[in-house]
């Protein structure tokens, strides 16, 4: 909830110069010459409070950033601000299809509360747990506030991590047009395109009225591995215990084959292909190089798969506000839509072929094998249907929000009251090449195997005949999967003062919330399995999420939250404060209710010199879907070895005896499963936090922040990091499921959300600003923002006798308890002990220039054994990264603002890595792309 006005008439005086460098620590050095403005100060909304206050009042660690700042940062989309946060351990450069996340503290997106106007959004739909900030307007913003402190007091029990606070303008008179577009240095894809328009009419002051709106949209292409080809190098990636080059041939064009019906048992598993001795199919595929393999290798890593997605985002944000007998009531509307274009491998699928297809090696087309006799036995191709493309999958993410509310006076009391209607809802639908398999392929009996149609060829491109068959089974266009999510509200807040102290007025603020979050799945009939096909689903390839999705999996859930909240402000000297808080939520479908405290002090012993600290507790239910799914969910596990089956010895992957390499080692598709009907044994999740700071302001022109933090969060709920599953297998021996050969199934590991153990982790955050006197050069600024990481440790009642394992410079998936479970990259958090921002500014007149850093430590490599054997650079650590953005800035012709930024000035590569996440390179919060130029001008009618 947004602060409450208190009376006017009651506002302090304090010097502005003073409160303006308190208000800015923790930012990087703003350009704008803040320090010299000299109007009178306002009570202002500070995050993480419901009663409004001078800025310098706050006893809580905000960092706020301005609209301006932002756009002369040069950043493209908002994600790459809270990329550069040093407070957030957030993803955005990867290649989910969720949208960008921020993870304050690393403690996990869901535990970061976003906010509109201090209100809340409707959730990302599919895992119903947090807000992406892709559907934030961001040309309608006036400011974001980050709260690196929990603040379950103020806006619901689940801001453990902290709050990431967007703020509108108010009213806006005018017409403001924005185009921007970034071209990075090397070719191929990642150029981005950017149109902004701001109009507004009325002055809400003199006319009393006011309406405005804002409307941006932009495009960014995806990068295709192969259009980095430094970050592919097979010699380089070697070296990190990643083999790019030919592997162990899988799916592939042309198809390796097995014989599944040999009288002995042993050669079931053995692949061949008809082409290896022949080159395999140039473009396609290359003969293995694996070990006595005669296989055909396809390099689907480096010939589809993406650095980063193709994405295009739209926002719309309008404001009415009328005043009508001194009450503002206003009524807003947003909507955000981002579209994400994820590239997969072609098709991947296993077709039988009988002695009388006409592909069958020897029928005449496909070529026998030397030395090896079918004898008219059926074989079964491991084949990629390259004739159609990568697998495209568009996800669409829509997000959509009405809120009516009214501020003003009655009966003596300030008020602020408000209706919220949020709608959100998440679509994927196929792109190009996905087909049908009725058609393609038929089964027989009872069985579900595949025997391909006779006028297609798994051992080669297609003929016409064969295309066109393929073009007649196209799905795309067509929805697989479909969630929505839904969050309404009313709520009221009234606050005033009750009585003078020492140091001011003691004023109360006293409010409720009624809210409803709901969530939906929506399967599709298309999903279900098909009697003709003997229970497979009608995708070639038998795709997982495809076949979670059925009319079954339907399901729809409501929550409803009951919320009342107050607030008590107590200046019992001029430099002395107490604000204690609390917050009583009632979840109906959990039967419980948490009351969550919250306790601040601030005092100012010197004119130079405040102190400040905090306290407070949390409380997180688990999502809807995490209690009430009907799916069971399959996550693609990355290629792995059988831990049991397939150890590494001196480097080398050894199968256990009576198995080949085929069985056991380097597996790929296989899934775990992460979600089953009727969880409910899942609790919620509870914390508690603290936070002593200190502001120094010895001079006008300097300031420092230090703040010492602890949170620690006890049953926490998610999934065990399948790493930690993979590398410690005699803890998990219940969690893997095996065929009765004792090779692992295709659903290799159940990994469902429970109550998996405890974080604790605490740091300190440093912020340092400094503003210089104007002189004939111009005026100069510096600032450097500092999250120092102190502790990052986890415990699970299964390891280590529930004693704490540090993950401190560290993957997290070193401990079983996984932060980021239930999310795509859910694997891959890390907990650098430093990060920050630096930056030093300049302005003269109608010119300004920023230089920035920012920087990360290095951590411990995954180092899993399969990667650090003979040949790698053997148990590494992950570099530290600095990225250094150079921003420009005219504004010497009226009316137009131009300017020009070079993000990645030193064009730096992401740091290598060894983990199994990843193909080499940090790329979740690393830059890709390299160095880039973008351009943009604004003109104001």
């Amino acid at each position: 909830m947004n602060p409450t006005p208190v009376k006017a008439s009651r506002r302090r005086t304090v010097l502005q110069p003073r409160a303006t460098a308190l208000a800015a620590f923790g930012l990087i050095a703003s350009l704008q010459p803040a320090l010299a403005q000299t109007a009178d100060p306002q009570r202002v909304e500070i995050t993480g409070s419901i009663i409004r206050r001078v800025v310098d009042d706050s006893p809580l660690p905000v960092t706020s950033v301005s609209s301006a700042e932002l756009e002369l940062r040069g950043h493209t989309e908002l994600k790459d601000f809270m990329l550069e946060l040093p407070q957030a351990n957030s993803l955005g450069s990867n290649a989910g299809t969720a949208g960008p996340m921020t993870s304050l503290r690393g403690f996990g997106p869901m535990r970061t509360l976003t906010l509109l106007d201090g209100r809340r959004l409707a959730k990302e739909s599919l895992v119903n747990q947090y807000v992406s900030v892709s559907v934030i307007p961001r040309m309608a913003l006036e400011r974001t506030d980050i709260l690196r402190d929990g603040a379950s007091s103020s806006y619901g029990s689940d801001a453990i991590g902290g709050v990431q606070a967007f703020y509108t303008r108010k009213s806006f008179e005018g017409l403001k047009i924005k185009v921007a577009a970034m071209q990075p240095e090397a070719s191929g894809g990642a150029d981005e395109q950017d149109v902004g328009l701001l109009a507004g009419r009325g002055n809400l002051q003199k006319d009393g009225w006011n309406i405005y709106g804002a409307l941006e949209v932009q495009k960014r292409a995806i990068l295709l591995r192969k259009d980095r080809p430094e970050l592919i190098d097979p010699a380089v990636l070697a070296t990190l215990g990643i083999n790019n080059t030919s592997g162990l041939g899988s799916n592939a064009a042309p198809g390796n084959f097995t014989d599944p019906t040999h009288p002995t048992s042993s050669q079931r598993t053995i692949r061949w292909n008809p082409y290896y001795a022949t080159g395999c199919l140039a473009g396609y595929s290359a003969p293995s190089i694996s070990g006595s393999s005669r296989t055909c290798f396809a390099d689907n890593e480096n010939n589809y798969r993406p650095f980063s997605n193709d994405n295009d985002i739209t926002t719309l944000f309008a404001r009415g506000s009328l005043m009508l007998a001194g009450h503002r009531v206003s009524l807003s509307v947003n909507h955000g839509f981002y579209r994400v274009g994820q590239y997969n491998d072609p098709t991947p699928v296993t077709v039988r072929l009988t002695s009388t297809h006409p592909y069958y090696p020897g029928n005449g087309i496909t070529p026998t094998i030397a030395g090896q006799t079918l004898a008219g036995r059926p074989i079964d191709v491991l084949w990629s249907v390259v004739d159609t493309g990568p697998r495209i999958r568009r996800d669409e993410h829509t997000n959509n929000r009405v809120v009516l509310e009214s501020e003003g006076q009655l009966m003596g009391w300030d008020y602020r009251a408000g209706l919220n209607i949020g709608r959100a809802e998440r679509r994927t639908k196929f792109g190009s090449g996905w087909v049908s398999a009725s058609g393609l392929v038929s089964v027989q009996g009872t069985a579900t195997t595949q025997f391909l149609d006779a006028r297609l060829n798994p051992f080669g491109l297609q003929t016409a005949e064969g295309l066109a068959l393929l073009a007649g089974k196209n799905l795309e266009g067509r929805t697989y999967r479909l969630h929505k999510t839904l969050n309404d509200s009313v709520d009221v807040t009234v606050s005033r003062e009750l009585f003078e102290l020492s140091g001011g007025a003691a004023t109360l603020a006293v409010g409720g919330e009624l809210r409803r979050d709901g969530w939906e799945a929506v399967g599709f009939a298309d999903n279900d399995p098909l009697s003709s096909l003997n229970g497979l689903v009608n995708v070639l390839g038998q795709d997982a999420a495809v076949a979670g999705a059925r009319a079954s999996s339907s399901t729809e859930r409501t929550r409803k939250i009951s919320s009342l909240f107050t607030e008590l402000e107590l200046p019992l000297r001029k430099n002395l404060s107490f604000n204690a808080a609390v917050r009583a939520d009632q979840y109906d479908d959990l039967g419980e209710t948490t009351v969550n405290p919250k306790l601040s002090v601030r005092w100012q012993p010197l004119s130079a010199l405040t102190l400040r600290a905090s306290a407070n507790t949390g409380f997180r239910a688990p999502s809807l879907p995490e209690v009430y799914s009907k799916e069971t969910e399959r996550t693609a596990i990355a290629t792995f070895d059988d831990p049991l089956l397939c150890p590494t010895v001196n480097g080398v992957r050894t199968p256990a005896a009576g198995y080949t390499s085929e069985q056991v080692c380097q597996m790929a598709n296989r899934n775990q499963i992460t979600k089953v009907p009727g969880n409910s044994g899942v609790k919620a999740e509870t914390s508690r936090s603290f936070n002593l700071g200190v502001a120094f302001q010895p001079v006008r022109e300097f300031g420092i922040t230090v703040d010492f933090w602890e949170t620690q969060i006890d049953d926490v709920i998610g999934t065990r990091n399948i790493n930690f599953i993979l590398a410690n297998p005699s803890l998990y021996t219940g969690l893997y499921r095996r065929n009765a050969d004792g090779t692992l199934a295709v659903d290799a590991v159940i990994n469902t959300p429970g109550n998996v153990g405890s974080i604790l982790s605490r740091g300190l955050d440093v912020s340092l600003k400094f503003v210089a006197p104007k002189s004939d050069l111009g005026q100069f600024s510096a600032g450097l923002d500092v999250a120092y990481l102190l502790k990052w440790d986890a415990r699970s009642e299964d390891v280590n006798g529930n004693q704490w394992i540090s993950a401190l410079g560290q993957y997290n998936d070193v401990v079983p308890v996984n932060p980021n479970a239930g999310l795509s990259n859910n694997t891959r958090g890390m907990n650098n002990r430093w990060r920050h921002v630096a930056s030093l500014g300049w302005s003269r007149g109608a010119f300004a220039a920023q230089l920035s850093q920012r920087y990360q430590s290095k951590v411990r490599d995954q180092n899993l054994a399969t990667r650090t054997g003979t040949g790698t650079t053997g148990p590494r650590n992950v570099a530290s990264y600095e990225q250094y953005n150079l921003a420009l800035q005219y504004t010497g012709i009226k009316q137009l603002k131009l300017g020009l930024a070079i993000n990645n000035l030193t064009d730096r590569n992401p740091p290598q890595t060894n983990h199994s996440g990843y193909q080499g390179y940090l790329t979740s919060t690393a830059d890709v792309v390299g160095r880039a130029y973008r351009v943009s001008a604004e003109y104001t009618f």
